[in-house]
């Protein structure tokens, strides 16, 4: 009889619920939008952002009934839970539990707050391996102490948006490591939260979570959950991952030198190592995995978020049927260079020195052939454009990985909601000139089963629940296309670093 797992999903654009089986296989699937209800508080325009924690429960708990309803299963029949989220968001609790603050991780008011006065940016990043540290929750809490004291006063709980799902499932404040190292009160070398942190900061130790590992359970689910979901009352929450590393994990991709390209709304690079590498530029933030390994990212910005702006804006008004398709169509149309066109739009080669930086370029580009009548521009030409840019993006910032490593990589995973295009996964592997591996674009659900069958015993490790994933998709270069992006690819590059000269 197979058995069924329950994964959470808190993302950036919406809250989503699937129900997977133990071949990691998805049986049920619901998504809600949420960004739509994220709003600005009064004078944080227009970089601050909010959430109402219990609206967003709400939404969880809807999409996690229609998984299951959708699933066609009993949901007695659900042997483990497992929430994971958004990197950078989290939620500060008072006292009784409840939310003083929610914030996505689109939450910029640490703008506001000047954390040199506490410790240089330089030494923060040598002990946490990120900058800046405006992102992060480390410059939300001294924002609400310098500037709402009152909500400050109140907090007696940091919590991830994952550790708070988990928090709601069962009463207990827990973190892992991929997601405490996002909060920049974590020493990235010792796996532990920074004693010299939190004294330069004057921020208790009190209020941070417990930390489990993947695959540990966090305890059952509260009763009420439990008999609102109509689960059993002892099903166990099981600790998972923070949403990148996850979508690698439930990928296939655990071992090191392992490349994973998650290309969801953004589109993070991460190289698993074995060691806690330090990037003496520091352009590159050096995060935690599972298994006692670490991750260097280069996080190359919006990807499905303008993959979908431009199907959206430019397609989905002309009334065209299946837009999606249509654009797979009209990108396969096209040659490599797309008829001379090139676009710098999205994306960008990562710097967490300079993310505040604004291109004064950027756009789409025209040479000389893109008006020949031979080859006239037209929609598709924009199209595949589109997509190369962002393949060209993804090479950028993996070779500014591996120029920091000093060796090429074993292995390529690609996961999230771009990688359902086909088009874009061969064409990055033309660009990239290397094979591309992938699953579903669920990774982040399918590594919730994976930990749910550790935690249940099904399984006694990683190693082991990670070979129930077995039927990848391999997309090979296709040489005579990649000899083409050779030269492409440095035009691209060009283009790219002009419209940022002025910077």
């Amino acid at each position: 009889m197979p058995e069924y797992y329950l994964s959470l999903d808190a993302g950036t654009s919406g809250g989503k619920a699937v129900v997977l089986d133990d071949h990691g296989y998805v049986k049920g699937f619901s998504k809600k939008p949420w960004s739509q209800h994220y709003f600005i508080p009064a004078d944080l325009e227009p970089y601050g952002s909010e959430f109402t924690a219990e609206q967003f429960w709400d939404i969880l708990l809807q999409t996690t009934k229609e998984a299951i309803f959708f699933s066609r299963i009993s949901s007695r029949d659900i042997k483990a839970v497992t929430a994971t989220s958004q990197r950078h968001g989290c939620v500060f609790l008072n006292n009784e539990g409840i939310s003083v603050y929610a914030g996505p991780n689109r939450d910029a008011r640490g703008l506001e707050v000047d954390t040199e006065e506490f410790m240089p940016n330089e030494e923060v990043y040598e002990i946490t391996g990120h900058g800046l540290p405006f992102l992060f929750p480390l410059a939300r809490l001294l924002w609400f102490k310098e500037n709402e004291e009152e909500i400050y006063d109140k907090i007696r709980h940091l919590l991830s948006i994952d550790g708070w799902v988990n928090f709601r499932l069962t009463g207990n404040y827990t973190i892992d490591d991929t997601a405490a190292a996002e909060t920049l009160l974590f020493d990235i070398k010792t796996r532990n939260w920074s004693d010299k942190i939190l004294t330069e900061f004057d921020i208790s130790h009190e209020i941070l979570p417990d930390k489990y590992e993947f695959g540990q359970v966090i305890g059952p689910i509260l009763p009420d959950i439990a008999e609102k979901l109509d689960l059993n009352s002892h099903t166990p929450v099981v600790m998972s991952a923070a949403d990148t590393q996850a979508s690698i994990i439930g990928s296939g991709g655990i071992n090191t030198n392992t490349l994973g390209i998650v290309a969801g709304s953004t589109m993070p690079l991460q190289l698993i190592v074995d060691r806690p590498i330090i990037d003496p530029t520091q352009n590159i933030w050096t995060g935690a995995f599972v298994n006692n390994l670490w991750v260097l990212e280069s996080n190359a910005g919006s990807a499905g978020d303008v993959h979908k702006w431009f199907i959206d804006s430019v397609l989905t008004p002309l009334n065209v049927d299946n837009p999606y398709e249509k654009f797979e169509v009209l990108v396969l149309s096209q040659p490599p260079g797309s008829r001379g066109v090139s676009a710098d739009l999205g994306p960008q080669i990562f710097s967490s020195q300079s993310m505040l930086s604004v291109p004064i370029g950027g756009g789409f580009s025209f040479t000389p052939i893109a008006y020949s009548f031979d080859a006239p521009v037209d929609i598709a030409s924009f199209s595949r454009s589109l997509i190369e840019n962002l393949g060209y993006a993804a090479r950028a910032n993996s070779e500014q990985i591996q120029e920091l490593v000093g060796y090429s990589f074993d292995s390529v995973f690609l996961v999230g909601g771009v990688s359902r295009s086909k088009a874009f996964i061969q064409i990055l592997a033309n660009i990239m000139n290397t094979e591309i591996k992938t699953y579903l674009p669920e990774g982040a659900s399918v590594a919730g089963t994976l930990a749910s069958m550790i935690g249940t015993g099904k399984y006694n490790n990683l190693n082991q629940a990670v070979k129930v994933i077995s039927d990848y998709s391999i997309y090979y270069p296709q040489e005579d296309q990649s000899d083409e992006y050779e030269s492409l690819y440095p035009e691209w590059k060009e283009l790219y670093q002009r419209s940022r000269e002025d910077e």
